[in-house]
């Protein structure tokens, strides 16, 4: 898939993330303008969070563009479509030094 239809799946599970995280998004009318923040815009939590909707994932690739747009103190965030699953059932990536789980 490429293109428009492409774009319009990336908007829409940007849309669905947002949505369900109570978020904004920081899509601009002109996509690529001004991308150097994430998808959502966390209001100030320190995360810079991606939102990747494809057929073939490239984890690794898209966990380093994430970083690479994190400024100090900022902790990069993938949120990643499952085909035909939920919203609520998409996965999260974030580096193990990032999640303390030691007290859960």
């Amino acid at each position: 898939m490429t293109g428009a239809a492409a774009r319009m799946k990336g908007i829409r599970w940007e849309r669905a993330c947002a949505q369900f995280y109570d978020l904004a998004t920081t899509r601009s009318i002109r996509p690529g303008i001004h991308d150097d923040g994430g998808d959502l815009d966390t209001g100030g939590q320190g995360l810079v969070i991606e939102c990747k909707d494809h057929g073939q994932w490239r984890v690794q690739h898209w966990f380093e563009q994430t970083e690479a747009k994190c400024r100090e103190g900022e902790r990069p965030l993938l949120l990643l479509k499952r085909r035909q699953r939920t919203t609520a059932d998409g996965l999260v990536v974030v580096r193990m030094g990032d999640l303390d789980i030691r007290y859960v």
